[in-house]
């Protein structure tokens, strides 16, 4: 796949939109097993309140005060976060980063206060939030070792300034702590790397089921389909889309008189052309015979609609030149804001619109959502 190359260090695509795409798809896929890890961690993190109360001895209230009013609390916060599913998704590797670090930071706050022999034993707790960093959290590679790095720099700054460890002591814990980051890194490095490769297997799949087999572009149901969900994902939102059919001109024609073979040399020649001029946030689909659809979900104005068909026609026209035949092509358009999010509303008035279009041929006609022509333009 075009642009799916992984940086080795990284583990991030080269495409910045195939990468957007499998943060959004990972994220959401893991909201759930976060709200259970989470879960159990705010339990395991209380659980362990018992070994307070036998363990630091009059510092427990202290120690009490760190797990239940301070972590705890914020453990909770990013739990509730993830009911906020849009907001979860967008930001899940700083919130879920912050958790950890508030985790492992209630932690060294303990380490700092409490005497021996209790100190010894308090370093293992950094383990379990090793553990759950690297696995249970869903944490991106590079950020997952961030956050390790800073926990054991932490460790660090407290075993030897503020609640100093016996040299042994200190040794043997730095030990287990760096052994397990090491391997927590190297089980992290090769989950997203699969997690990566799966997404990568997929969006393989998916493009061979929805692409039209003649010109590489979205077949009519996966386009409809795609277009109804952009249309209810962003009713709230501000701003214009435009709906637009295009249809080329005396197809039948050329058909009859070149052959099918001609005709379809023509619509692949289309199709590729569409693939490498248009961006990658518009939805262009075949929608049967010789009959196309484009969906843009952001316009400034209605020149920006007419320049790019411009442009395409231009290119189409430099590829087909070897045809003995005038190869031009005919617009509908209907320009909405957040008020018309109806598809077949949208497709209805885009068909009235290219049916007059097509009666002179080579034209753009460009209606609003009552219909009223706000643009109608040789191309």
């Amino acid at each position: 796949m075009a642009n799916s190359k992984l940086n080795p260090v990284t583990l991030t695509f080269a495409n910045p939109e195939l990468e957007r795409k499998f943060r959004e798809h990972y994220h959401q896929r893991a909201v759930v097993r976060f709200r259970w890890a989470m879960a159990q961690g705010v339990a395991l993190y209380s659980i362990f309140a018992i070994l307070d109360s036998v363990s630091v001895g009059a510092l427990w209230p202290r120690i009490w005060f760190i797990r239940f009013a301070i972590v705890n609390p914020l453990l909770l916060v990013a739990f509730l976060l993830s009911f906020k599913k849009n907001f979860f998704v967008r930001y899940f590797q700083e919130i879920v980063s912050l958790s950890v670090l508030a985790a492992g930071g209630g932690i060294l706050a303990m380490l700092a206060m409490i005497p021996d022999p209790a100190l010894y034993l308090y370093s293992q707790g950094l383990m379990l939030v090793l553990i759950y960093n690297y696995t249970f959290l869903g944490l991106r590679f590079i950020r997952a070792s961030l956050n390790c790095l800073l926990i054991i720099l932490g460790f660090e700054i407290v075993s030897l300034r503020i609640n100093p460890l016996t040299p042994h002591v200190f040794i043997n814990n730095n030990f287990f702590l760096i052994s397990a980051n090491l391997i927590g890194m190297a089980v992290a490095y090769y989950l997203e790397k699969l997690n990566r490769d799966n997404f990568l297997h997929g969006v393989s799949l998916r493009k061979l089921a929805e692409a039209d087999s003649l010109i590489g572009l979205l077949n009519r149901g996966f386009f409809m389909d795609d277009v109804k969900r952009f249309l209810s994902r962003s009713s709230g939102e501000e701003g214009r889309s435009a709906f637009c059919l295009l249809d080329l001109d005396r197809f039948k024609e050329i058909n009859d008189s070149l052959g099918h073979m001609v005709g379809d040399d023509i619509l692949m020649n289309l199709g590729q052309t569409i693939r490498r001029k248009m961006r990658a946030s518009d939805l262009i689909g075949r929608l049967g015979g010789d009959e196309l659809g484009f969906f843009f979900p952001e316009v400034k104005d209605e020149a920006d609609i007419l320049n790019i068909f411009v442009k395409l026609k231009n290119e189409f026209q430099a590829v087909t030149q070897g045809i003995e035949w005038p190869i031009t092509f005919s617009v509908g358009c209907v320009l909405f804001g957040p008020e018309t999010r109806d598809l077949f509303q949208c497709y209805a008035r885009a068909d009235r619109a290219l049916l007059r279009a097509k009666k002179s041929r080579d034209y753009l006609i460009m209606v609003d959502s009552r219909e009223a022509v706000i643009m109608e333009q040789k191309l």
